[in-house]
């Protein structure tokens, strides 16, 4: 039995991690008790979603759970309170104060939606918990062979998405319809892909690529990853023939990435692959196994660029800066002004948890010219408006204990995964202060979460696996 559970407790993680991309809403199941529930005494906005929602990769978090508490006997004290554990955990009571405090303390539907978050704290937490049963650095190869092998599925899902500029057939897991990202060109006609694909680049709207998830910026968030798993694995492999299948999906994740125009995405695999080659030419890694990957990277970059050089101009933020970046900028800075103001009027717990969309409807009229209906672009201000200035600050320093664990021990055993994990997770900040989505829903909040578990388990693990205790 424990060598059943040595091998299914990683299989069990690395389904978790595959599930990203195909998550399905499962919030039909539940209509029928979220419309019993009592709403507040205060009218709701319209685009605020009443609907109890569960994600295909829910069952699985819960499943590795009740493994880790019922069968593995780990102690609620290791699961929830050992290391930066400890701030979710707080963080986690913090928003429940905070929306018990709330206008809408009275309305259940918060408390099932900060359960329905917290199952992501559980998946760190489980995984900081099995860092000495199971070999982790082993793992951190299968899942960026994992990452390399789905992204190779999403582009091209991606690039049928743009060339035919309408979805693929794929709703069963989890394909939006991209008109429903469409951005406008303006200017000349769009150059080589009108010429070679057909006369729909030439219109005045683009459909962006989302391959199966729910926005096309999310796309670009996992796409970055998947470049930086390929990044380790070209150092790490040393058959030529797996180096070439990566230096040709380096290109194709390149492109896809571009046809995503997430211009944080592609910020942060700048700074991030510039974390990584110091952290390589620190540690006098094999220079010429950088130096062809350099080239690679190079060559991916321009050849995109190249050929989609008129729909990343008429999109802007990426090669130019344009009025469609600028509207888009002004309507990211009005988020933080409203954000701003309701730290200002709730410093210390925020206005509790999913609740930004309910005061902001307030901030409507004072600006008319614009539609106030999603979240702050930034996990900190989202979490500073919700869960106050105590729960930025326990936020803070969750991020600063795992940091703190990689950088003590980044040249010690396991120097490549910790290079990949901890430029990737520098990344993902860098991301989160342009965006929300790893506060949103399970395909960034696992992968932030799950990036930031690993990078803390393979950079505090100190001694060999533990066995695991037999079963009663």
């Amino acid at each position: 039995m424990n060598r059943l559970l040595n091998r299914n407790l990683p299989l069990l993680m690395l389904i978790v991690f595959l599930l990203v991309p195909f998550q399905r809403r499962f919030h039909g199941f539940f209509d029928s008790f979220s419309r019993s529930l009592s709403l507040p005494d205060f009218p709701l906005p319209v685009y605020f979603s009443r609907k109890i929602h569960l994600f295909t990769s829910d069952l699985f978090i819960i499943a590795l759970g009740c493994i880790l508490i019922f069968w593995l006997r780990t102690s609620l004290r290791k699961l929830f309170w050992e290391g930066p554990s400890k701030y979710l955990t707080l963080l986690f009571f913090t928003f429940l104060l905070s929306t018990s405090l709330s206008i809408s303390k009275q309305y259940s539907l918060q408390y099932f939606r900060l359960f329905e978050f917290s199952l992501v704290f559980l998946f760190f937490n489980c995984i900081c918990s099995l860092r000495t049963k199971i070999d982790l650095q082993r793992f951190v190869k299968r899942l960026a062979w994992v990452f390399v092998s789905i992204s190779l599925v999403q582009c091209v899902i991606s690039i049928c998405q743009f060339v035919s500029q309408d979805a693929v057939g794929l709703s069963f897991f989890g394909e939006i319809d991209p008109h429903k990202f469409l951005f406008h060109v303006r200017g000349a006609p769009n150059g080589f892909l009108t010429q070679l694909l057909g006369p729909q680049f030439n219109s005045a709207e683009l459909c962006r690529a989302c391959g199966t998830f729910l926005h096309p910026n999310v796309l670009g968030g996992f796409l970055f990853c998947s470049i930086m798993a390929s990044f380790y694995l070209c150092v790490e492999e040393v058959t030529r023939l797996k180096r070439l299948f990566l230096q040709v999906m380096i290109l194709l994740q390149f492109f896809a990435l571009y046809l995503s125009f997430s211009r944080a995405a592609i910020l942060a695999l700048f700074l991030s692959a510039l974390v990584w080659c110091f952290l390589q030419l620190k540690q006098k890694s094999r220079s010429r196994g950088l130096a062809i990957l350099a080239g690679t990277v190079v060559f991916s970059a321009l050849i995109g660029a190249i050929v989609l050089y008129p729909q990343l101009k008429a999109r802007g933020g990426i090669i130019n800066y344009n009025k469609t970046s600028q509207e888009a900028d002004s309507e990211r800075l009005i988020y933080m002004k409203v954000a701003a103001k309701m730290i200002k009027e709730h410093p210390l717990l925020g206005v509790g948890y999913n609740n930004f969309q309910i005061y902001s409807q307030h901030e409507q009229p004072r600006f008319p010219h614009n539609y106030i209906h999603s979240k702050v672009h930034n996990i900190y201000l989202l979490i500073a408006s919700e869960a106050g200035l105590i729960g930025v600050s326990i936020f803070l320093l969750f991020i600063l204990a795992i940091l703190r664990a990689a950088l003590k021990k980044m040249a010690d055993e396991a120097f490549q995964e910790k290079a990949f994990l901890f430029s990737t997770f520098f990344g993902f900040l860098v991301i989160g202060c342009c965006d929300f989505y790893f506060l949103e829903n399970p395909q960034g909040s696992i992968l932030f979460f799950g990036i930031a578990g690993l990078l803390y388990g393979v950079s505090s693990t100190n001694k060999g696996l533990e066995l695991l205790p037999a079963a009663h």
